[in-house]
């Protein structure tokens, strides 16, 4: 297959502005803490909630899927309580540090939606189960000793925070184009519920 028919994709759930302030002051306040260079943040404007990662697929699966996911979606408007911080794979071993949220039955099943509709899309993150979340940083290669124990230190202090609701409506699939500046996500396809 011609790499130019091959399209990187997601589906996630879009954040709505109040909740991307929040998230902005939340990774103000660490950067704060956290010795500097030992972290690569998440630009605030690229922060989901990532229901599938679709890695590379050609055009016409994705178009297949498209309509897949047209026209078998059936759910209603749902709330979403960010109520925390974490890390993967632990507080005490922390490579992804993310903010989660609260368990949620529709939440559960809209990601089971989203995986039973692309199970003809396989890559390497099929056999992790759904763990809704949403990543601001990401340690980098080589960090200091020191600089770990502080990042798992303040991480640990702060694991609880004020928590956001927000009502969920839609979800998307978006493209993902790496750059050495971060990538950059264009929404393809939204689907309202």
């Amino acid at each position: 297959m011609n790499h130019d028919d091959e399209i990187r994709a997601f589906i996630a759930i879009p954040l709505p502005k109040d909740v991307t302030e929040y998230l902005t002051q939340i990774i103000s306040d660490l950067k704060l803490t956290f010795p500097d260079k030992s972290v690569k943040w998440v630009q605030p404007e690229n922060i989901h909630l990532t229901l599938k990662f679709l890695g590379n697929i050609s055009k016409s699966t994705l178009h297949f899927l498209f309509e897949k996911l047209k026209t078998e979606n059936q759910f209603a408007p749902f709330n979403l309580t960010i109520n925390k911080i974490g890390a993967f794979p632990s507080l005490y071993k922390p490579h992804v540090i993310w903010v989660g949220t609260s368990s949620h039955n529709t939440l559960s099943e809209l990601a089971q939606f989203v995986e039973k509709s692309t199970s003809m899309v396989k890559n390497e993150n099929d056999s992790k189960s759904f763990s809704p979340h949403l990543t601001i940083a990401r340690l980098r290669p080589g960090i200091k000793k020191d600089h770990f124990d502080i990042i798992k230190q303040e991480l640990y202090k702060r694991k609880e925070i004020n928590s956001i609701s927000f009502t969920i409506n839609h979800y998307c699939v978006y493209q993902s184009i790496l750059t050495t500046k971060g990538p950059i996500y264009t929404e393809l396809r939204k689907y309202n519920f």
